[in-house]
């Protein structure tokens, strides 16, 4: 069984941040010594095209991802930090930013292509100051954009080793082609990413000291894989708060069987991550780690694959430590009597994927990530400048005109009203999104009182149209 490095993922991003910011010195000696030698995880091999081009952990001009650039990316960083070290990079972009965070079980000497068996889409509200995280299955069924049969749809854990397989696009390669998978499923912008191994892991948490976690019942897996033998050893946990040095915490964070799979698995690997930054706030934050930045820098730098750059880091360093909790969830089986956004298909091959439900998707994304819409000050309308088509689906006269005119006194920008082309009314408004512009799209939800199941990701957009509102016979009554 391979490894899923879900901790290191979300850890990297906390633990690096909060350990960038750590103060004006550190900033000063890690940076030349990032600028000076940019690095990422080895680079895959020549499969029938030239390898991605590397990314450096410290772009001089922040990328954005392909499908990310028709939405402003939320990278608006102070650069300059005076010679003395006085000021450290304040994240002043209000939007909220969302990172995709993939893990690759990379061992020693392998390098690549890989599939991602973990992901997880880690999204900040710099107004609020809120974040929340999703965690994705590696199995569920997607269509890979840009990508044709026999290689799309399929496990939404390929999207990364067919990019980089296939050098998409050559500045991004796997990541980029991964985050344009979970735009299409999530419906949301993916604005950076973050792919990484799991060799920083042992050094973050022994920088930390041990971490306190309290799993509910009895973990037994004697077919436990281990990393460093290739062979299989026994690990138990009992029920009850424990501290855990780096090993055994490693260890708590990757089993998997007996212990709920990969759904389970997933929930505890965000415990790890709420413990881990429990762990670096009750020491201090920041000015515990000062001492040891370098080499948690080091090795993290030597592990992973980003495009945010070293101020955007040092931004989001301080931004962190201003974060109260953070909220959480796991796309989970459908099963009866209880909610879920997953249900069990089989292919002709007969093996067994999880196929998505949109709306249910949807509606927790809207849930998990929405708490606001996090546009500056002014109608969240305009943040995007979205334009919107009206439709009259409910069949009554006058319907589009008198909702354009509604929208308009709202803020948002309606460029062309009609009629739909059906033979029946349509009972339920539709919000159809088509560039990505969600901001807008949920906002439009919140001012019709409609919850995120209305909200449907589309293709095909209409010439000069972002998002299409279809009036249904609910909104007619």
């Amino acid at each position: 069984m391979r490894i899923s490095p879900l901790f290191v993922l979300v850890i990297v991003i906390i633990a690096a941040l909060v350990t960038a910011g750590a103060a004006a010195a550190a900033y000063i000696g890690v940076r030349q010594i990032v600028l000076q030698s940019p690095i990422e995880l080895p680079p895959p091999p020549q499969v029938g095209a030239p390898q991605p081009t590397a990314i450096p952990l410290l772009a001089a001009t922040p990328t954005t991802s392909a499908a990310a650039e028709s939405t402003p990316v939320a990278a608006n960083v102070t650069p300059e930090v005076p010679p003395d070290g006085s000021a450290i990079p304040v994240w002043t972009d209000p939007k909220r930013v969302t990172i995709l965070i993939l893990g690759v079980d990379q061992r020693p000497g392998e390098a690549g292509p890989f599939r991602t068996d973990t992901i997880i889409v880690l999204s900040v509200d710099p107004i609020r100051k809120t974040a929340a995280m999703l965690s994705i299955p590696r199995d569920v069924w997607v269509k890979i954009p840009d990508i044709n049969a026999p290689l799309s749809p399929n496990r939404i854990n390929a999207a990364n080793f067919i990019g980089d397989q296939l050098n998409y696009p050559p500045n991004g390669a796997g990541p980029k082609l991964a985050a344009r998978a979970v735009e299409g499923l999530l419906g949301i912008p993916i604005h950076r990413y973050v792919l990484v191994n799991f060799e920083a892991f042992r050094t973050v948490i022994d920088a930390l000291g041990e971490v306190t976690v309290c799993p509910t019942e009895r973990i037994f897996d004697d077919q436990y894989p281990d990393y460093e033998t290739y062979g299989v050893i026994t690990v138990e946990f009992q029920p009850g708060c424990q501290a855990l040095d780096s090993t055994k915490l490693l260890q708590y964070a990757r089993v998997r069987h007996n212990a709920g799979d990969d759904f389970g698995r997933a929930s505890r690997q965000q415990e790890v991550i709420r413990a881990v930054r429990e762990r670096a706030l009750s020491l201090g934050g920041v000015a515990a780690l000062f001492g040891q930045a370098g080499a948690i820098w080091e090795s993290l730098a030597e592990n992973i694959r980003t495009d945010l750059t070293f101020d955007e880091i040092l931004a989001l360093a301080n931004l962190a430590q201003e974060i109260g909790d953070i909220q959480s969830a796991v796309l989970t089986l459908r099963r009866e009597g209880q909610g879920g956004q997953l249900l069990y298909s089989t292919l002709p091959s007969g093996e067994q994927v999880l196929s998505p439900i949109a709306e249910e998707v949807f509606a927790l994304v809207v849930r998990l990530f929405d708490s606001g819409t996090g546009a500056p000050s002014g109608s969240p309308a305009g943040a995007e400048n979205a334009r919107l088509f009206v439709e009259n689906g409910a069949f009554i006269d006058g319907l589009a005109a008198q909702t354009r005119d509604r929208l308009i006194g709202e803020g948002f920008n309606v460029v062309e009203i009609g009629t739909i082309k059906s033979d029946f009314p349509y009972p339920k408004t539709e919000i159809h999104v088509y560039t990505g512009k969600m901001q807008t799209a949920r906002y439009l939800a919140e001012v019709l009182g409609l919850d995120g199941t209305a909200i449907k990701v589309e293709a095909d957009a209409p010439p000069g149209i972002d998002i299409k509102l279809i009036i249904g016979q609910d909104l007619g009554r």
